[in-house]
């Protein structure tokens, strides 16, 4: 395992999400940050995300979700990468793979990863999520 996402998932286990801002928060530079979001869950959207240059581990702090996945080469691309956002867009699929996140739950996409995060599992739920950001 990377040192890095070891470093991230340690982060994960002893830190009290629920008593920080939302933002960005920086552990190493640009190699390894996080951020803390609070959102409600919405029904799955027509595109999903990917990155290059970011490892993205997603840590469901409270809450539930679902989120898609697909490996990013097997679908069309809908919006071209944007370098300084580092993310790019693809259209969704019917035949995606959905996890279930719950409360503990964390899920590791690579860049060939692309995923749908945010959806709603039966109604809309408010959620705490951090998403680490482990440079490649």
């Amino acid at each position: 395992m990377s040192p890095l996402i070891a470093r991230a998932l340690q982060i994960a286990a002893q830190t009290d999400f629920e008593k920080l801002q939302d933002g960005k928060y920086e552990v190493d530079g640009d190699k390894l940050f996080y951020i803390v979001q609070r959102y409600k869950t919405k029904p799955s959207a027509n595109k999903i995300e990917a990155h290059r240059k970011y490892i993205d581990i997603q840590f469901l702090v409270n809450g539930k979700e679902r989120i898609g996945y697909a490996p990013a080469n097997s679908l069309k691309q809908a919006v071209e990468y944007d370098p300084e956002k580092e993310v790019e867009f693809f259209q969704a699929e019917k035949n995606m793979t959905f996890l279930n996140m719950t409360k503990g739950y964390f899920a590791i996409f690579c860049p060939s990863d692309a995923h749908m995060p945010g959806c709603q599992m039966n109604e809309p739920e408010d959620v705490i999520k951090i998403v680490f950001k482990v440079k490649v």
